[in-house]
């Protein structure tokens, strides 16, 4: 019986091992994503799958659609006097009071070698949890963003992540 057991918590550790495995999926983001540049500023890759929302023809402002889910570009001008090591807090104030809960950040260096906030909350009206890279300067913030409903969300927010940390601002 004890050796049962045994076998048996072996067996669900082992498809426990497996089952993290396939969660943690890397993409080729040159494979399986487009690169899209506003002007010379600013780059990242989007999947393929998702269409350009083709009624924007502001490049400030940008999506990215498919189904539910949407990842967003955005370019906030910032011609106020705050204060750089403020403009995180100040961002997470405006995104509650555009229907924001649950709202977390934290700072953390992507892949092009950027410090970068990572915003996370849901919008309690609609249902959408998303998930910001935003890079702050004196100047303006970048904020390139993925929603989607909480199901589809916790299905697909390792992946989007790793399309939100291609952002890259040449300044």
């Amino acid at each position: 019986m004890k050796v049962l057991r045994r076998l048996f918590v072996i067996l669900v550790l082992i498809i426990g091992l497996f089952a993290c495995e396939k969660d943690n999926v890397e993409i080729s983001l040159e494979r399986d994503g487009n690169l899209y540049e506003v002007t010379d500023l600013v780059s990242f890759y989007y999947p393929k799958d998702f269409e350009l929302n083709a009624n924007n023809e502001n490049q400030k402002d940008v999506r990215f659609i498919k189904d539910e889910e949407t990842y967003i570009y955005t370019t906030i001008i910032d011609d106020t006097d705050n204060v750089l090591d403020e403009l995180p807090q100040l961002y997470e104030g405006q995104l509650e009071e555009d229907g924001a809960i649950d709202v977390y950040y934290s700072l953390k260096t992507i892949p092009s070698g950027i410090e970068c906030y990572e915003f996370t909350g849901l919008y309690q009206a609609s249902g959408m949890k998303f998930i910001q890279m935003v890079y702050f300067t004196e100047e303006a913030s970048y904020v390139y963003g993925y929603q989607a409903p909480e199901n589809v969300y916790e299905e697909s927010s390792d992946t989007a992540r790793q399309y939100l940390e291609s952002l890259t601002v040449h300044h």
